[in-house]
């Protein structure tokens, strides 16, 4: 009896806990929009109506004042009336509603369309649908509109009279569905051959995010070059509807297999003739020069100018000149001279030039890298790591009694730059590498660097190979200064015969004429280094601008020096630059440049020539094009291409085997590609300094180590 009564009274309870919960959950699923309410105002003032309603129901209105009449009054006598009721007779049906939390949002209502004198025919399934669109409210006729079929994939924009007319072939599709859309208005669909309905859209798959994407696309400086502004006007319009197909064909961005709506759908296999604008590829995709894309690319992207991404990529981004992903990317951007992934890069950047990425966890391979924070590994030049350091050094060592390097990465992973000259008379060298390092930590105050390094070295001529490896103690002295120290071991490759008067006899080699059997003598030793270091970090990256789209002008002249027997260039370059995105600029250059040769202690012959004076300088007149890629709205980084073509022709340094003459022999190359890297600052009064490299594949002993001094002025405001 006390058992069935406990086990009554157990059922009892947790039926009245479950009825609790209903009640209470009840309460809180209703909406504040929906709760009815009793107000009774005569004459009162909007915004003291919107406070009464407000504490009558229990929650607080969220709207911008500058919308509502709140000085306008108002009259209203209702019981028990839902607080969307209410509000709708109080602002006459002109805003609408919604509700987040505690809060009701009040917006103004976005006006509608209307399509009015519509027409449809069908011809042998190829159908025709005609119109005109209008502001519902107005009755005004609606300009740019974009109005499209979403089955068959069929768009246009509506004239100047907000006319337009659509033709597809449709073999019997039961029922035309016409949507009219535009930026700032409530879309309309209406529907042919069945119930005529007019609706707002509900169809929005699952691309919240890609307004936003299309419209970095479409504000960068290389999306406004190259796509129409129709184009720019139907995302506006249709921001969230896409579609997928098997494939695509385009001849330019609009001249598509899927015409004006090939921005809204994602293709599985894409071939751009010269280039193309999709909403994405999820296969294979290929440019003659460009492809852009509006939301994401899987798997391979090949193009002959560059590949530019608003989404994610995963697979790989190939390009002979540049790869822009505005996301993220996993995988592999190989350029010949920008990457760029704005989020995160999973994977490894190649580029001949230059590569950057907000969030690195693979590799960078460039002359030059930015990350913001890395936790895999940067390989060039320099690398601005702003979670890393930067390093120079001042340092002497057993060859090289002055040397500075600039060291910058990690100290899990950095690399180094350095260069370094000894200046004892009678044994002078000169040695410019590059190196890798890793730094063990031992606390604040102390750690060990293991760096290797190779060196080109001149002890005559910069052709010997100088390798080391380093284990160097650091003490840091302050938060900027530390002293490092160690021992290095050495493998140095001399490639001459015999030892060069007044250069250093770094392999023992007899003095000339005595000769030596082996062309390549190798030395190798444990040495020393010891040397002071200044340490910092890079200050923080600035926030992209892909609203530059300028075009500037400029003239720069240049000096520095060469190769034996040309040992002093100067010319004058003038030069053409425009913006294209957000840090990247295009150029275009030409110019004229003297190659001063020195053939002191040379001995040489021009066959049919009586003259070899007129032969010893090389002019010539280069034409190239190229990028530059900006750290800040300053600092750049620039690579270029081109030909270069020889007023006269070129020596070729070319060894005879008699020991006794040293011959030149005259080459009849007047042309030669050409290719150069550089980097510079600009000023803001307009002024550039920077130091650049250039060489060419023809002319055997023609290249340039060089400063450049410009001036560049901006086209319009």
């Amino acid at each position: 009896m006390i058992e069935s009564y406990y086990k009554l009274l157990r059922q009892a309870t947790l039926l009245a806990f479950m009825l609790v919960v209903f009640c209470v959950t009840g309460l809180q699923a209703q909406s504040i929009l929906s709760k009815p309410i009793s107000v009774n105002f005569k004459d009162e003032n909007l915004a003291t109506a919107l406070n009464i309603i407000s504490i009558k129901g229990g929650f607080y209105f969220s709207y911008n004042g500058g919308i509502i009449p709140k000085d306008s009054l108002v009259s209203l006598n209702a019981t028990d009336i839902p607080v969307s009721a209410i509000l709708s007779r109080l602002l006459n049906g002109k805003y609408e509603f919604g509700e987040r939390k505690n809060y009701v949002i009040i917006t103004r209502a976005l006006p509608r369309l209307a399509l009015i004198n519509t027409d449809i025919t069908n011809d042998n399934n190829m159908y025709s649908v005609s119109g005109f669109v209008i502001n519902e409210s107005t009755g005004e006729r609606m300009m740019n509109a974009s109005v499209y079929e979403k089955e068959q994939l069929v768009s246009g924009l509506t004239d100047e009279h907000g006319y337009f007319k659509l033709r597809f072939r449709a073999p019997n599709p039961g029922s035309v569905a016409i949507t009219v859309s535009k930026r700032l208005y409530v879309d309309t669909t209406m529907r042919f051959l069945q119930t005529v309905s007019v609706n707002m859209r509900n169809d929005k798959p699952g691309y919240k995010d890609a307004a936003e994407k299309g419209h970095n696309i479409e504000r960068t400086g290389l999306g406004r070059m190259f796509i129409s502004t129709r184009q720019m006007i139907q995302s506006m319009n249709i921001p969230d509807f896409f579609a997928s197909r098997p494939f695509q064909v385009s001849l330019t961005p609009g001249l598509s297999s899927h015409g004006m709506f090939s921005s809204q759908v994602i293709n599985k296999f894409s071939v751009n003739l010269l280039g193309g604008y999709t909403a994405g590829v999820n296969g294979f995709e290929i440019g003659g020069l460009f492809n852009i894309n509006k939301l994401d690319s899987k798997y391979l992207q090949l193009a002959g100018l560059f590949n530019l991404v608003g989404g994610r990529v995963t697979g790989a981004q190939i390009a002979l000149v540049d790869n822009i992903a505005l996301d993220t990317v996993r995988g592999l951007q190989f350029a010949g001279f920008i990457n760029k992934a704005e989020s995160d890069m999973h994977g490894v950047q190649l580029a001949a030039l230059y590569n950057e990425t907000h969030k690195l966890k693979g590799v960078q391979i460039g002359l030059f890298n930015t990350v913001d924070t890395s936790m895999g590994a940067s390989i060039g030049l320099i690398n601005i790591i702003r979670n890393g350091f930067y390093r120079v050094a001042f340092s002497t060592n057993d060859l090289t009694n002055t040397n500075i390097s600039l060291a910058t990465g990690t100290h899990n992973f950095y690399s180094k730059f350095q260069i370094g000259v000894n200046t004892v008379p009678n044994k002078m060298m000169y040695a410019l590498g590059l190196g890798l390092g890793h730094d063990f930590m031992f606390g604040n105050r102390f750690y060990i660097s293991t760096e290797a390094a190779i060196n080109i070295a001149n002890t005559g001529t910069f052709d010997d190979r100088w390798f080391q490896g380093k284990l160097l103690l650091n003490a840091q002295l302050s938060k900027h200064l530390s002293l490092f120290g160690g021992p290095v071991y050495n493998n140095y490759r001399h490639s001459g015969t015999w030892h060069t008067l007044g250069y250093k006899n770094v392999t023992d080699l007899p003095d000339y004429p005595d000769m030596v059997n082996n062309n390549h003598q190798t030395k190798k030793w444990i040495g020393w280094e010891a040397g002071i270091a200044i340490n910092s970090v890079f200050k923080p990256g600035e926030k992209r601008d892909y609203n530059l789209k300028d075009w500037y002008l400029g003239i720069a002249s240049i000096a520095g020096v060469g190769d034996t027997p040309y040992q002093r260039i100067l010319g004058t370059e003038l030069f053409a630059q425009r913006d294209l995105s957000g840090g990247i600029s295009g150029t275009l250059s030409t110019g004229y440049t003297n190659y001063h040769a020195n053939y002191n202690n040379f001995y040489y012959y021009l066959p049919n020539e009586q003259n070899a004076d007129q032969h010893r300088n090389f002019n010539i007149i280069p034409v190239k094009v190229g990028v530059r890629t900006y750290l800040s709205r300053k600092f750049f980084f620039a690579g270029e291409i081109g030909e270069a073509f020889g007023l006269n022709s070129t020596f070729q340094n070319t060894y005879i085997a008699d020991p006794n003459t040293n011959y030149y022999i005259i080459r009849t190359i007047h042309n030669s590609f050409l290719y150069a890297v550089s980097a510079g600052y600009s000023f803001t009064n307009g002024l550039e300094a920077g130091l650049k490299y250039e060489g060419y594949t023809n002319f055997a002993s023609v290249r340039q180590l060089a400063f450049r001094f410009g001036y560049r002025f901006k086209l319009g405001k």
